[in-house]
């Protein structure tokens, strides 16, 4: 399962602080500006990809912080742009080591 988040700025230092707690240690959350990904909004996006149990569970964890959830077509493309980032990324390692 995939999701996306987004926070604003004022929040980036709790967020941050619980996104270095074990459980999101080991869920790899990645993080980045909101513009940077094409949005035209400020703060910061939050992408996880995980099982789906796992996902619950971080979606629970986000629901008492200040990040948001997007969904519909603005989620969409922000997945895209997150899969893109990610693609990008293997096809440069694959170029360095192929």
């Amino acid at each position: 399962m995939e999701l996306v988040y987004t926070y604003p700025m004022e929040s980036s230092k709790e967020m941050l602080k619980m996104l270095d707690e074990e459980f999101w240690k080991r869920l790899g959350p990645t993080v980045r500006e909101c513009k940077a990904m094409g949005l035209e909004k400020d703060g910061m996006c939050l992408y996880i990809k995980a099982r789906d149990e796992l996902a619950a569970e971080a979606g629970k964890l986000l629901a008492e912080t200040a990040a948001k959830e997007l969904k519909g077509e603005e989620g969409e493309r922000l997945l895209k742009a997150f899969r893109d980032e990610a693609e990008a990324a293997e096809a440069g390692m694959g170029a360095m080591f192929g």
